[in-house]
């Protein structure tokens, strides 16, 4: 299965919430489509939340650092990063940092991670939702976790930043730190 293909089974992974269960699936699908994923904590003042590189023109890496520690920005940045693999040449190094300067690719990046997420066809629907039930049973239909759709709600806009918070999960870096999620 090609990486493009696998995008699809690891989009139906935003609905699990356990990372011990979704990690090992995710770097499973993405290593048989050739991209190694690894979850690298950002070093401290490092505002970098992913990052892309292809090893050889077979073999890719895909860096997460679970920087704002939500579901919504680590699925938002896999698909981000992913969308660099998939649209973007292979001889350049993709580091994406918050406050970036904001480029066609940067920009190509994140359209490919929003429609990957939640498609287009879906926007009417999703831009009137208020409460937790709404996003919840939109969630449920569109196949991802209710927090992916609250963190997309928000950034379009949608919805006040201090909304719905508490649909996203949190993540913390296990003790041993390092390249678990």
């Amino acid at each position: 299965m090609g990486f493009q293909a696998a995008l699809g089974e690891v989009r139906a992974l935003t609905r699990e919430p356990n990372p011990d269960v979704f990690v090992p699936q995710l770097r499973a699908l993405c290593a048989a489509a050739g991209v190694a994923v690894a979850f690298v904590p950002a070093p401290r003042g490092c505002p970098a939340s992913g990052a892309t590189r292809f090893l050889s023109p077979d073999k890719a890496m895909l860096l997460l650092s679970l920087r704002h520690k939500t579901n919504d920005h680590l699925w938002f940045t896999f698909f981000h990063e992913a969308g660099h693999l998939c649209l973007h040449g292979k001889k350049l190094l993709f580091v994406d940092l918050e406050g970036g300067l904001s480029t066609e690719q940067e920009d190509e990046a994140n359209v490919f991670a929003r429609d990957k997420l939640i498609p287009q066809q879906h926007t009417q629907t999703m831009r009137p939702l208020r409460s937790a039930a709404q996003v919840t049973a939109f969630a449920e239909r569109v196949g991802v976790h209710p927090g992916v759709v609250v963190g997309r709600m928000q950034k379009e806009g949608w919805l006040p930043w201090t909304h719905l918070n508490g649909l996203k999960l949190r993540y913390t870096w296990a003790e041993r730190g390092g390249d678990d999620a």
